[in-house]
């Protein structure tokens, strides 16, 4: 975490983080329920989710 991170900031990253862990959750467990281009859709928002997720993980890890 870079020095001059607040406490409140990075509480706030790891709670979006938290939040994304979540969100990836509910986008696989939907994605296991469709076809065709409703799962491709969900499989889609797994992947942005995913990619979100790694620009956090780089930040909370400074």
């Amino acid at each position: 975490m870079p020095r001059s991170c607040t406490p409140e900031y990075e509480q706030n990253l790891e709670h979006t983080d938290e939040l994304l862990r979540c969100a990836l959750a509910t986008a696989h467990a939907s994605a296991d329920n469709m076809q065709g281009l409703n799962r491709d859709v969900a499989l889609a928002v797994v992947h942005l989710i995913h990619r979100v997720k790694a620009s956090v993980d780089k930040l909370l890890a400074g």
